[in-house]
């Protein structure tokens, strides 16, 4: 018995059609590649991811720390705040004082146990005297009594949308 080769068939030549869209997916490859060269990796910028600013003074942790007014005067401090001591802290908080104003800006202070969180804006901490816009920052004079002071430009927030019920307390008429 004989064996029989056979021919091997001639090679195809691949379609038009299959080659360009071959050539498409890869110049769409190396072009998407590309975005990533001219675009930084978000997670490597810093940035707040709140409204309000950070401040620590000592053992005191301010967090998300805003003033919410409408410019007439009287503003509520919001934010948190956290004694991270082991010792109880009187905090106080004042804006300071406009070269321009007829009256001295008014503080607020608030007491804070050992490790204790509060919310500011619970606590009916106000400040009068402010009259910069929503928009705007005031300078703050933040005091601890176990950890000393530092002023923080905090933004004044209009009280609108989730901030709408943190309002400063009514004044007997």
């Amino acid at each position: 018995m004989k064996r029989r080769f056979l021919a091997p068939a001639p090679a195809r030549r691949p379609s038009t059609r299959r080659v360009t869209t071959v050539l498409a997916g890869v110049a769409l490859a190396l072009a998407t590649t590309g975005c990533q060269v001219n675009s930084p990796v978000q997670t490597d910028v810093a940035y707040l991811p709140a409204d309000g600013v950070p401040a620590d003074v000592g053992q005191l942790a301010l967090r998300d720390l805003a003033l919410i007014g409408d410019g007439t005067g009287t503003v509520v401090v919001s934010g948190s705040a956290v004694n991270l001591g082991d010792q109880d802290m009187t905090v106080q908080i004042a804006a300071q004082a406009d070269p321009n104003a007829t009256a001295a800006p008014t503080g607020s202070e608030v007491q804070l146990g050992p490790r204790e969180q509060v919310n500011l804006s619970t606590k009916g901490l106000q400040l009068s005297g402010v009259k910069t816009k929503p928009g705007g920052l005031v300078p703050v004079t933040v005091t601890s009594s176990t950890g000393g002071t530092t002023v923080v430009k905090v933004p004044v927030l209009a009280a609108t949308d989730y901030y709408s019920t943190v309002t400063p307390a009514p004044t007997g008429s």
